[in-house]
């Protein structure tokens, strides 16, 4: 177990208590709301339904600002390194698998996918509309909780890979209510299908790709952020894949995770990482180190 690592039963016990207290704020917060919309059938792409699912969305982001409000700041701050690599990096591995794969299914008409974008763009309400899908619908919505949160804290007790098998799980599962409301386009792939499982799939990969840009690269949660944000739009912007095209942006996923595998194996963890002692996560239990009321999730 690497120095500053959670190794003693109380510091064990606590940081389980801490996680299972988010899940618990996390799933109050947004699933009650989208059973409710699933039950009276409403569209959550149009009218009053749109703020109920928006903001029920925010669930994971919310419930860590309700962990910080409830114990303060039990870990240090995570520095983030000024730099332009991970902000193009992030954005990169988020957009690459769908451009890709877009690229060889449209191969004898690449000229068709810039004006397709532009096309959705225009639908959404130009630049404005897509930032706003992009960034709120998802990246700022959830990764202060997953990855502002319960990534960090399960690095003091896990490794790499089975921190994101974890996270990945818990993450996929908080979204299988959206297969029950329509509107979505989970409920128009639907849940036992091809598309289903492989929705299910990516999040696993996907989630050791965005440990490797928060932790290796220093983004922190903002690179998470960005990761998220640009696998939105690209998923947005490009034509449908179909099940063939969702197998293979899979594939790519996986294998995107394998070559950063490959490349960080026998690197050092980064100071976001394990061998960082959690702040007030120890054990004689939480300490405040700084105001709770007033500041954003720890």
């Amino acid at each position: 177990m690497a120095p500053g690592s959670v190794s003693t039963a109380p510091d064990r016990a606590l940081l389980r208590r801490r996680l299972g207290q988010f899940a618990l704020a996390c799933v109050l917060i947004t699933w009650p709301p989208w059973a409710a919309l699933a039950a009276a059938g409403a569209d959550v792409d149009r009218g009053p339904a749109v703020a109920v699912f928006t903001l029920a969305a925010c669930g994971p982001t919310l419930a860590a600002l309700a962990m910080r409000l409830r114990h303060g700041r039990e870990r240090a701050r995570r520095r983030v390194r000024p730099s332009l690599a991970w902000p193009l990096l992030s954005l990169l591995l988020g957009a690459a698998p769908a451009l890709l794969v877009s690229a060889l299914l449209n191969w004898d008409g690449l000229e068709e996918l810039p004006r397709h974008a532009a096309a959705v763009a225009a639908g959404a309400g130009g630049p404005a509309g897509v930032l706003a899908y992009t960034l709120l619908a998802g990246p700022l919505a959830e990764e202060f909780g997953w990855r502002g949160y319960v990534q960090p804290r399960l690095r003091t007790a896990l490794g790499r890979a089975a921190t994101a098998a974890l996270l990945g799980a818990a993450w996929a599962v908080w979204h299988v209510p959206l297969f029950f409301l329509e509107g979505t386009e989970q409920s128009r792939t639907g849940l036992v299908t091809l598309q289903g499982a492989l929705f299910f799939a990516t999040f696993l990969p996907l989630s050791y790709i965005i440990l490797f840009v928060c932790e290796h690269l220093e983004g922190g949660v903002w690179a998470a952020v960005l990761v998220h944000a640009a696998w939105n739009a690209s998923s947005a912007l490009l034509p449908e894949l179909g099940d063939a095209g969702h197998l293979l942006r899979s594939g790519a996923v996986l294998a995107l995770a394998a070559a950063v595998a490959a490349y960080w194996r026998g690197r050092p963890d980064g100071p976001q990482g394990r061998g960082r002692t959690p702040a007030g996560i120890s054990a004689g239990g939480p300490r405040r180190t700084g105001p709770g009321p007033g500041r954003g999730p720890g």
